[in-house]
């Protein structure tokens, strides 16, 4: 049972990351994405700093209070915007598929930035091929209405990786203070604080009484609880049990549920251009993974709803 208890885990948390896109999409469909976000960072936030204890959250403002606010708006405030606002315009499937791929590979990028990695012939093949891929995956929408739209959603997509990536790399001298779960809910806390005065003002007053309805607050509770904090906590165990580069597979295997989940559920399709600069993403995280997973590990939690 020891011996298979981390694979179950691993299944699980492919399971609660994979189906978090579907669920998303269909809570974007009767609310908006902003007001949604930001509900699910604060409720989530919360319920982390719960677990981790308030005290260690307290501390990690006091010694830190600038840094901390900073990796939240990015960790939190500007991926979330990006990712339930994009993903609200693409389908789920490529929506986790470009923020799963696309992870591992500007963690690289960022990591080199700011000297928290080392520089190799494999990392730097990794980075050119994912960006291959997202000239294949963009290169395929023309300018008539569906395509920009489509374009625009991608590119919020790829924001909102791009600003977690940087946020977990500034996160790094956080997590020498405090628990990753610790570190995580201050950040959700922040984030969702900053972000909800926004959704207010592009989305109405009106918008946070969207989420009361059944499905966008189930839809809540889910990305929260399941999708945020077990899925953390189980993650954070896998990195215990089977260290960073082997629990970050999940990135090849949750846009794998995402996808059948949205052709079963949404009857989504993928385009033959979308499935091959899908593929040459997930092939550029192949080569960068082990690496910039050792080294710069996401703070907070999987940036995947």
């Amino acid at each position: 049972m020891r011996a298979t208890a981390p694979a179950v885990l691993f299944a699980v948390l492919c399971l609660f990351w994979g189906s978090n896109w579907v669920v998303l999409k269909l809570a974007v469909a009767e609310a908006p994405p902003f007001a949604l976000a930001a509900s699910r960072s604060l409720l989530a936030g919360a319920l982390m700093i719960a677990i981790a204890g308030p005290h260690g959250a307290a501390a990690l403002v006091r010694a830190a209070p600038a840094r901390t606010l900073a990796a939240g708006i990015l960790t939190n405030t500007l991926t979330y915007a990006g990712l339930y606002w994009g993903t609200a315009r693409i389908s789920s499937g490529l929506a986790a598929i470009v923020n799963s791929a696309l992870m591992p590979v500007a963690l690289a990028v960022f990591g080199l930035a700011f000297r928290e990695d080392t520089f190799s012939r494999r990392r730097a093949a990794g980075i050119a091929l994912g960006a291959a891929g997202l000239v294949l995956l963009f290169g395929g929408h023309g300018g008539e209405p569906e395509g920009t739209a489509i374009g625009m959603g991608m590119a919020a997509v790829v924001a909102g990786t791009l600003a977690y990536a940087l946020g977990s790399v500034w996160s790094r001298p956080l997590v020498r203070r405090a628990s990753p779960m610790a570190v995580g809910g201050v950040q959700m806390l922040a984030g969702g604080m900053a972000l909800a005065p926004f959704a207010l003002l592009v989305e109405g007053s009106g918008a946070f009484a969207a989420l009361a309805r059944p499905l966008p607050l189930a839809a809540t509770a889910w990305l929260a609880l399941a999708g945020g904090v077990l899925g953390m906590t189980i993650y954070l165990r896998l990195i215990r049990d089977w260290g960073p580069t082997r629990a970050g597979m999940y990135a090849f295997v949750s846009p794998v549920v995402a996808t059948a989940l949205g052709a079963a559920v949404l009857g989504e399709r993928l385009a033959p251009r979308e499935i091959l600069g899908a593929g040459v993403l997930l092939a550029a995280a192949a080569l960068v993974l082990p690496a910039s997973r050792a080294g710069s590990r996401p703070v907070g939690e999987e940036p995947t709803l």
